[in-house]
């Protein structure tokens, strides 16, 4: 099959969409079939597909562009990884040429966050509220008009998102994001109960949706306990004013020893960070999957999560994890205090891969994305009306 995979998330961006995007397009050519990529920029890791050139952030310029790439790639198939309901409408017309498919990542207001406002979380709601409203009510009115035919989620947490703005239930298919970390090696042995300076890390963009100043607050009562604590936040600055509000907090708290930011840090240096660490933190608010804590759990033996995106899938049953509701910073130094007294032995952090593997492999989540294009070519252009 010849697949044209589309996203308006540009290229540069580590992590999030394009990791994801890399994966897919590795895997379907993997597995034969031709895929073409329609992005801002060739893509890392996604060396596999034709590359073809859009505009990023996308205009008025999209349809004709697109159009370009379907006549000179001639797909069987496409797959659109991101695009907003604006490009969606613009570009109705061609990606009706074809059987396709739309990823939703989230739904705004969800994962969104605003300049200032960080030291209310109500107040930063409402405020992001009022500046993505008639961004959601698009996002609605496209699912409830039936533009897109079928929706790919990551999770439970955007299915039922999806399915509130109007997407009928039964073209709404929840794909968890595969892994590819499973199978590296273990560097530990067996991991003992922490002494007083356990290491702690967070990985993620740094915006108010993922919580950091939760993982603060809670900080400020297990260092009580842990006097020479070390926390690390690793992730591209996606909002300077949180980052700056995170900083003051910090000073506030009396936390200077204890927490480091360290902002669009190398590749090499954030695996040795969490090679090292005793606890991964994901303190967010929101998730639409959470590729980075299915990542540390490969690695880090203990683990404390927020109930949103798979984040729960990923946890359960596993006896060194602990998830609790977001917002809740005491809940949040609990979940800790409690994991950090009780060792691991390595017998539990292979059966830990072995249970991620089978969730969130790369074999079922290509298996999905497999059976769920021949269905649609199957109905192809029963949805598409």
């Amino acid at each position: 099959m010849r697949i044209l995979v589309v996203s308006q998330i540009t290229s540069r961006m580590i992590g999030g969409v394009p990791a994801e995007t890399a994966s897919l397009v590795r895997g379907l050519h993997e597995r034969g079939h031709d895929v073409g990529l329609a992005t801002d920029l060739p893509l890392p890791g996604a060396e596999a597909a034709e590359h073809f050139a859009i505009t990023v952030p996308t205009g008025t310029s999209l349809p004709a562009e697109l159009r370009g790439v379907v006549d000179i790639f001639r797909p069987d198939f496409i797959h659109v990884m991101d695009l907003g309901p604006r490009g969606v409408l613009r570009s109705r017309r061609i990606l009706e040429s074809r059987p396709w498919v739309f990823t939703c990542h989230s739904v705004p207001p969800h994962e969104r966050s605003v300049p200032y406002w960080h030291s209310s979380d109500f107040l930063q709601g409402l405020a992001r509220d009022v500046r993505y409203g008639v961004k959601a009510l698009a996002w609605r009115w496209m699912f409830v008009r039936g533009v897109v035919p079928q929706v790919i989620v990551h999770s439970d947490f955007v299915r039922r998102a999806v399915i509130g703005c109007g997407h009928p239930a039964s073209r709404t298919a929840v794909i968890g994001i595969a892994d590819g970390s499973v199978g590296g090696p273990l560097s530990r042995n067996d991991v003992p109960a922490c002494g007083p300076a356990p290491s702690i890390v967070t990985v993620g963009g740094i915006a108010h949706t993922k919580g950091y100043h939760d993982a603060l607050y809670a900080l400020a009562k297990v260092v009580r306990r842990y006097p020479a604590l070390r926390y690390s936040i690793v992730g591209e600055a996606r909002d300077d004013s949180y980052v700056d509000f995170l900083r003051s907090e910090i000073a506030r708290l009396g936390l200077e020893a204890h927490v480091e930011i360290h902002v669009s840090l190398p590749g090499l240096a954030k695996a040795a960070l969490l090679d090292q660490a005793d606890l991964y933190l994901q303190p967010s608010h929101e998730e639409g999957f959470c590729l980075s804590y299915i990542e540390a759990a490969m690695v880090v033996p203990r683990l404390v999560g927020t109930a949103t995106g798979a984040i729960a899938a990923m946890s359960e049953g596993d006896p060194h994890a602990r998830v609790v509701a977001p917002r809740r910073p005491g809940q949040l130094a609990a979940a800790i205090e409690a994991l950090l007294v009780t060792p691991v032995d390595r017998d539990a952090m292979l059966k830990r891969r072995a249970v991620l593997a089978d969730r969130f492999g790369k074999e079922r989540y290509l298996d999905a994305h497999e059976a769920l294009y021949a269905s649609i070519c199957g109905h192809y252009p029963v949805f598409s009306s």
